[in-house]
């Protein structure tokens, strides 16, 4: 079922940017577009418009072939416009769809980026109180160097005696 996780996605990675750094939070990375042709101003798309007919640039007469053949044209454009209108309707939702997917997984990066931060944080306060015991170790350390110093001394001055 969490076939999407790789055993390589929970290792750890590069030091926190503890120096106050900061890679792909420029404009360029932040608003990349989400797909190559996708609608912004700076892309409109193509104006192209979708014609069934070509435009009768001057008034002519008809044939009743050709008055025949437009009545089965405007059937098969009608049934076009109304699934045309269908799967517009359908890419919108589908669109809006993706966008919810999107915002809930900008929403998730946020939580994680929180959570990292929480995470960095703690670990920053245990090294903290680890680095608070390092004079008592160095005592410890003296301490038992100082036994060690009296118990050579002792052992030595009753060699001596012998």
């Amino acid at each position: 079922m969490l076939g999407f996780f790789k055993g390589d996605d929970l290792k750890g990675g590069n030091v926190a940017p503890v120096q106050g750094q900061a890679n792909n939070l420029d404009a360029n990375s932040v608003h990349s577009k989400s797909a190559n042709n996708a609608i912004t101003p700076d892309s409109p798309g193509n104006w192209t418009a979708y014609r069934a007919v070509p435009v009768v640039e001057q008034a002519r007469a008809f044939t009743e072939e050709e008055a025949d053949a437009l009545t089965e044209l405007e059937k098969d454009t009608r049934r076009k416009r109304k699934a045309s209108k269908k799967a517009y309707e359908k890419l919108q939702k589908i669109g809006n769809h993706q966008t919810a997917i999107n915002r809930h997984h900008e929403s998730y990066r946020r939580n994680e980026a929180r959570n990292e931060r929480r995470i960095q944080g703690y670990k920053n306060t245990s090294a903290k109180y680890l680095h608070s015991l390092r004079p008592e170790y160095a005592k410890l350390g003296q301490g038992l160097e100082q036994s060690a110093q009296q118990a050579d001394q002792a052992i030595n001055a009753l060699m001596g005696q012998l």
